[in-house]
């Protein structure tokens, strides 16, 4: 038997749940304990896969996989904890269970959204930060803080009529005042990092494919069709040191991938990922052949245990911080005074 044999063993005999957290399956929940607390529901660690929460409730903290706790029926097993934690970042189909089962707790850590008794709790969402019109209002944040301008220039540049701007302009709130020259942000750092971070994703439908050549022929040419690049190959682009060796692409219309050569793919495999947003700002937004790079870097973020992606992430956000001041010193000192 190998030195490692006799982990495999005890694994193909019990589930992940009944095996304490180590031996690969340690987790920091850190980040889920702060979460917890700023949606006030402060937690202690009473032993490693249970906690005490202030108000008396106690929660087993489960991972990865919340439906082992749920029968076939439907209904919930049999435990004494009176709540379940799920600790993780990929929200997705979690979603619905929470809304199903009052009882389950989804934490995002990373993001520091709250998901209990059926509903979101705590942290910035389409909901509760962007009301209905969540894509414009982050079309309009993100055309504020590099840009400015007033309605009529917002909307212009992102292709919208100037009344949805008017609509959901109270959003931003106190991110946005106006002045003689348009609308400026409070803070431009600040609202430059609410776009990055609270943006819930343009969303919309998505292909893999892969073709033997460049990735830079691959853009080229999907740029002469009317796509919208973003991913490594865009992070390039904007002078950020990351390998392009991967590349989203934004259509409103699918193209057909099969008669320009290529193959489908899986996500690991793929060179082109082919997206039909349904966030269209995504397209309308965009300056050249690239989307902006407030969506580039979410692309990333969302690949972001990727150390590379990381970094890259970190490089476009000190690109939009420089970008949004330059910009802004010569809206207001266009002579350089």
């Amino acid at each position: 038997m190998s030195d490692r044999q006799w982990v495999q063993d005890i694994r193909d005999q019990q589930t992940i749940l009944s095996l304490p957290f180590g031996l690969g399956w340690t987790i920091d929940i850190t980040q889920t304990l702060v979460a917890l607390a700023a949606a006030g529901m402060p937690a202690k660690v009473e032993v490693f896969d249970r906690l005490r929460f202030d108000d008396g409730r106690s929660g087993f903290l489960t991972t990865p996989n919340p439906t082992a706790t749920i029968n076939d029926d439907g209904t919930p097993a049999e435990r004494d904890e009176d709540l379940i934690v799920l600790p993780g970042g990929s929200e997705g189909g979690v979603l619905s269970l929470v809304r199903r089962y009052p009882d389950l707790v989804f934490v995002n850590g990373k993001r520091q959204r709250v998901w209990a008794n059926g509903k979101q709790v705590h942290g910035s969402s389409m909901e509760r930060d962007a009301t209905s019109g969540w894509r414009t209002a982050f079309g309009i944040a993100r055309t504020i803080a590099l840009h400015g301008g007033g309605t009529r220039a917002i909307a212009d540049r992102i292709g919208i009529p100037a009344d949805d701007v008017r609509t959901v302009m109270p959003a931003l709130g106190m991110h946005v005042f106006h002045t003689p020259i348009g609308w400026e942000a409070a803070d431009r750092a600040a609202l430059c990092d609410w776009a990055l971070a609270a943006y819930p994703g343009y969303g919309g439908v998505r292909s893999c494919w892969r073709r033997d050549t460049t990735i830079d022929e691959q853009a080229d040419e999907l740029i002469r069709l009317g796509g919208v690049m973003s991913d490594r190959w865009a992070a390039q682009q904007a002078g950020v040191f990351v390998s392009p060796n991967r590349l989203t692409a934004f259509f409103a219309q699918h193209p057909d991938m099969a008669a320009l050569g290529y193959e489908p793919a899986t996500v690991i495999e793929a060179t082109v990922s082919v997206v039909i947003p349904q966030d269209t700002n995504v397209l309308t937004g965009a300056e050249g052949c690239c989307t902006d790079d407030f969506i580039t870097a979410h692309v990333l973020y969302e690949d972001s245990w990727v150390a590379a992606n990381t970094d890259a992430v970190n490089g476009l956000r000190q690109l939009l911080h420089f970008q949004a001041n330059l910009a802004h010193d010569l809206r207001w000192h266009p002579g350089g005074s």
